[in-house]
């Protein structure tokens, strides 16, 4: 804990003597034309926040927590009963620069076929508190710099098994069909961090205690909180993994409008919920180089082309034995007003303990009556052990907005030859997920 602080208050003092003379347009509050209050988009006034990272990300979720939404329901009355909350929120936003918000999931799932004396049911969550101290460029200045912090649990709820263990249980290797729902993740400060931005945020780094996931080959798809459940369809599982809260580095810029570069490096040892810093002192480590093309900065996070080139160094401890592994993804999304289609690649060595050798997945979303979400894909992934068959996912969901930060998504998938299940030719699985965001 001590090594992190050290880390963003070295990052903070190093930032603030680069301070330049103009502050971030997507950081100002900006002020109306006219006397009357322009229409808000946002609950607090988080649309403001400047986003680094993917979807996944702290500055992500706080955005995409704080939307205004066309529910299928008003609730007129519990939106008055909030409305102070959301009020407070932004005030303090304003005037310390501090934004946060939670987020609870809760994710059932029924497989219709399973390994021999495994459960065939889950029910699992995840837990978030989350937030930015924007302590640089507030009031002014070309560089804008915070801090970053992620407090989450995830697990079992009550004797039932997570849903990451059903898709283990379905015999799922690259395309678990619950992967975030882990079965003992306790409570853990995973994401710690300095981010900072410069040049009207052409330029970034965030050092700490980094989520790598939020980071590494991020898209929009590359969120839990998304309509799909299968990690083949926001996770590709030919990237290598590290803990859920590792120290590293990411540093990207733009050197065109359109042209986008950055580089990474996390600690390849770190595990969840574990702060043993003593992982990071064995110097084995996560690298990635990125680049990345769209029509513009203002639309690269919805219209992207991505290549990302990785490599992770052997692991020589008994505990997290690896050999040392390197690979390229590739990641295409275009928005087209309401559909949103994508297609994602993978080709490893098949080293670094990634899950497949190689992967594709392609599938759509698309915006329906009021924020309803309509999410379909398939999936194909060829296991790291050649051992193993290869195994296909097709997954159809649809987010219903029941409120404006409550929705509940129905979800069937259909896993075809699940690699570690040989008995089995395909397996259906189905769920129902809630999640409030706050």
């Amino acid at each position: 804990m001590i090594r992190v602080a050290s880390l963003i208050v070295g990052a903070a003092l190093v930032s603030v003597q680069a301070q330049a003379a103009e502050e971030p347009a997507e950081e100002l509050e900006s002020k109306p034309a006219v006397e009357s209050e322009a229409p808000r988009t946002s609950q607090s006034g988080y649309d403001k926040i400047s986003q680094f990272g993917g979807p996944d990300g702290v500055s992500g979720q706080l955005r995409s927590n704080d939307e205004l939404r066309a529910a299928g329901y008003d609730f007129a009355v519990l939106q008055r009963a909030w409305k102070p909350y959301f009020d407070w929120k932004r005030d303090l936003k304003k005037n310390r620069g501090i934004a946060f918000g939670f987020n609870l999931w809760g994710l059932y799932q029924h497989a219709s076929e399973v390994k021999p004396n495994t459960e065939d049911d889950a029910l699992g969550g995840i837990f978030r508190f989350q937030g930015i101290w924007k302590l640089l460029g507030r009031k002014g200045g070309g560089s804008s710099g915070r801090i970053e912090w992620r407090l989450e649990t995830r697990g079992n709820i009550g004797d039932n098994v997570a849903p990451a263990t059903l898709g283990e249980n379905v015999g799922t290797i690259g395309l678990n069909t619950g992967f975030p729902y882990n079965q003992s993740f306790h409570l853990d400060m995973s994401v710690l961090n300095w981010t900072q931005g410069f040049i009207d945020n052409r330029v970034g780094y965030a050092v700490g205690r980094l989520a790598f996931d939020a980071y590494l080959d991020a898209n929009t798809f590359q969120t839990p909180t998304g309509g799909f459940l299968n990690r083949g369809f926001f996770l590709n599982p030919t990237l290598p993994t590290t803990g859920v809260g590792a120290l590293g580095l990411v540093a990207e810029a733009f050197v065109t409008e359109n042209i986008r570069i950055g580089g990474q490096i996390y600690d390849a040892n770190a595990q969840n919920g574990n702060w043993d810093y003593d992982t990071f002192q064995e110097h084995e480590f996560i690298t990635a180089a990125e680049i990345g093309w769209s029509p513009s900065r203002a639309r690269h996070q919805k219209d992207l082309v991505q290549l990302t080139y990785w490599a992770k160094d052997r692991l020589d401890d008994m505990a997290t034995q690896s050999q040392p592994g390197h690979g390229l993804a590739m990641t295409w999304t275009w928005q087209f007003q309401r559909w949103t289609p994508f297609f994602r690649y993978g080709n490893s060595n098949g080293g670094g303990g990634v899950a497949a050798r190689k992967y594709a997945a392609t599938g759509f979303k698309v915006q329906a009556l009021f924020d309803q979400m309509i999410s379909a894909g398939a999936a194909w992934s060829e296991p790291a052990d050649q051992t193993l068959r290869d195994e296909y996912a097709f997954e159809v969901s649809y987010v219903y907005q029941l409120s404006q930060n409550f929705s509940l998504t129905p979800d069937i998938q259909l896993v075809i030859d699940p690699a570690d299940n040989p008995a089995e030719t395909k397996s259906w699985v189905l769920g129902l997920r809630a999640l409030l965001k706050l």
